[in-house]
Protein backbone atom coordinates (compact mmCIF):
# COMPACT_ATOMS: atom_id res chain seq x y z
CA UNK A 1 0.00 0.00 0.00
CA UNK A 2 1.01 3.51 -0.74
CA UNK A 3 0.22 6.78 1.18
CA UNK A 4 1.74 10.25 0.45
CA UNK A 5 2.02 12.22 4.03
CA UNK A 6 2.66 16.04 3.92
CA UNK A 7 3.91 18.50 6.25
CA UNK A 8 3.82 22.18 5.52
CA UNK A 9 6.63 23.62 7.61
CA UNK A 10 5.45 27.18 9.79
CA UNK A 11 8.13 29.63 8.48
CA UNK A 12 9.73 32.20 10.54
CA UNK A 13 9.43 35.50 8.48
CA UNK A 14 11.47 37.12 6.71
CA UNK A 15 14.60 35.64 7.01
CA UNK A 16 16.85 32.66 8.03
CA UNK A 17 20.60 32.24 8.66
CA UNK A 18 22.43 29.68 6.25
CA UNK A 19 22.92 26.26 8.55
CA UNK A 20 19.40 27.08 10.27
CA UNK A 21 16.27 24.57 10.54
CA UNK A 22 13.40 25.81 8.57
CA UNK A 23 10.14 25.35 10.24
CA UNK A 24 10.95 23.42 13.66
CA UNK A 25 10.15 20.32 13.54
CA UNK A 26 8.21 18.16 10.65
CA UNK A 27 6.00 15.21 11.42
CA UNK A 28 4.76 12.87 8.94
CA UNK A 29 2.16 10.83 10.51
CA UNK A 30 2.41 7.29 9.40
CA UNK A 31 -0.34 4.23 9.77
CA UNK A 32 -0.56 2.87 13.60
CA UNK A 33 1.25 -0.48 14.23
CA UNK A 34 3.27 -0.22 10.67
CA UNK A 35 6.60 -1.57 11.30
CA UNK A 36 8.40 0.13 8.00
CA UNK A 37 8.21 1.72 5.09
CA UNK A 38 10.34 2.77 2.00
CA UNK A 39 10.64 6.06 0.99
CA UNK A 40 9.61 6.19 -2.79
CA UNK A 41 9.47 9.97 -3.19
CA UNK A 42 10.32 13.50 -1.92
CA UNK A 43 8.54 16.29 -3.39
CA UNK A 44 9.23 19.97 -2.41
CA UNK A 45 7.10 22.88 -3.37
CA UNK A 46 8.16 26.37 -2.46
CA UNK A 47 5.17 28.64 -3.24
CA UNK A 48 7.64 31.89 -3.37
CA UNK A 49 9.65 30.37 -6.02
CA UNK A 50 12.95 30.68 -4.24
CA UNK A 51 14.24 27.50 -5.20
CA UNK A 52 16.35 27.09 -2.42
CA UNK A 53 18.76 24.48 -1.59
CA UNK A 54 17.98 22.11 1.95
CA UNK A 55 18.88 19.11 3.45
CA UNK A 56 16.05 16.75 5.20
CA UNK A 57 16.74 15.10 7.85
CA UNK A 58 14.39 12.61 8.83
CA UNK A 59 14.30 10.62 12.32
CA UNK A 60 12.55 7.86 14.24
CA UNK A 61 11.67 9.91 17.17
CA UNK A 62 11.40 13.54 17.75
CA UNK A 63 15.12 14.82 17.85
CA UNK A 64 16.28 17.31 21.06
CA UNK A 65 15.52 20.88 20.82
CA UNK A 66 18.79 21.94 19.22
CA UNK A 67 18.10 19.82 16.37
CA UNK A 68 14.68 21.28 15.74
CA UNK A 69 14.06 24.89 16.89
CA UNK A 70 12.55 26.91 13.82
CA UNK A 71 15.45 29.80 13.30
CA UNK A 72 18.07 28.12 15.40
CA UNK A 73 21.28 26.48 14.09
CA UNK A 74 21.00 22.74 13.22
CA UNK A 75 22.69 21.46 15.99
CA UNK A 76 21.85 17.36 16.78
CA UNK A 77 23.57 15.83 19.76
CA UNK A 78 24.68 12.60 19.77
CA UNK A 79 21.06 10.64 20.87
CA UNK A 80 19.96 12.49 17.86
CA UNK A 81 21.91 11.04 15.60
CA UNK A 82 21.12 7.70 16.49
CA UNK A 83 17.39 8.86 15.78
CA UNK A 84 18.51 9.60 12.51
CA UNK A 85 17.42 7.08 9.86
CA UNK A 86 18.10 9.19 6.39
CA UNK A 87 19.34 12.67 5.07
CA UNK A 88 18.15 14.02 1.52
CA UNK A 89 20.22 16.99 -0.48
CA UNK A 90 17.30 19.21 -1.98
CA UNK A 91 19.49 21.35 -4.28
CA UNK A 92 18.97 24.48 -5.90
CA UNK A 93 18.93 23.46 -9.63
CA UNK A 94 16.45 20.54 -9.30
CA UNK A 95 13.42 23.04 -8.84
CA UNK A 96 11.03 23.29 -11.71
CA UNK A 97 9.70 26.51 -12.06
CA UNK A 98 5.98 28.07 -12.86
CA UNK A 99 4.30 31.22 -12.66
CA UNK A 100 3.09 30.30 -9.01
CA UNK A 101 5.31 27.78 -7.63
CA UNK A 102 8.41 25.55 -7.92
CA UNK A 103 8.70 22.00 -7.21
CA UNK A 104 11.32 19.32 -6.59
CA UNK A 105 10.70 15.74 -7.21
CA UNK A 106 13.12 12.91 -6.09
CA UNK A 107 12.34 8.97 -6.91
CA UNK A 108 13.72 7.45 -3.74
CA UNK A 109 13.92 3.86 -2.71
CA UNK A 110 14.85 4.00 0.98
CA UNK A 111 13.81 1.55 3.73
CA UNK A 112 13.33 2.33 7.11
CA UNK A 113 12.19 0.42 10.18
CA UNK A 114 10.04 2.27 12.65
CA UNK A 115 10.09 2.93 16.22
CA UNK A 116 6.42 5.14 16.64
CA UNK A 117 3.83 5.66 14.13
CA UNK A 118 5.19 8.93 13.16
CA UNK A 119 8.18 9.81 11.39
CA UNK A 120 10.12 13.15 11.98
CA UNK A 121 11.88 15.60 9.72
CA UNK A 122 14.00 19.01 10.28
CA UNK A 123 14.47 20.96 7.07
CA UNK A 124 18.00 22.88 7.22
CA UNK A 125 18.41 25.43 4.79
CA UNK A 126 21.84 25.77 2.90
CA UNK A 127 21.17 29.66 2.07
CA UNK A 128 19.71 32.02 3.86
CA UNK A 129 15.58 31.72 2.13
CA UNK A 130 13.12 34.66 3.13
CA UNK A 131 9.58 33.64 2.64
CA UNK A 132 6.67 35.53 2.51
CA UNK A 133 4.40 33.69 3.89
CA UNK A 134 4.36 31.59 6.88
CA UNK A 135 3.17 28.49 4.42
CA UNK A 136 5.35 29.23 1.16
CA UNK A 137 6.92 25.43 1.39
CA UNK A 138 5.20 21.83 1.41
CA UNK A 139 7.04 18.89 2.27
CA UNK A 140 5.68 15.33 0.45
CA UNK A 141 6.98 11.89 0.95
CA UNK A 142 5.41 9.07 -0.89
CA UNK A 143 5.78 5.93 1.24
CA UNK A 144 5.34 2.44 0.74
CA UNK A 145 3.39 0.76 3.89
CA UNK A 146 5.43 -2.89 4.92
Amino acid sequence: MFKVITSIPVLTLPAYVALDNVGALLTFPIDANTKSIVLKRLTVIDAAVQDEAYLLHLFTASPSAGARTDADPYVPVAADLALKVASFSILAADYLDSASDSIAIYELDTAIVLTSDDLFGVLECIATPDYVAVDDLTIKLLVEIR
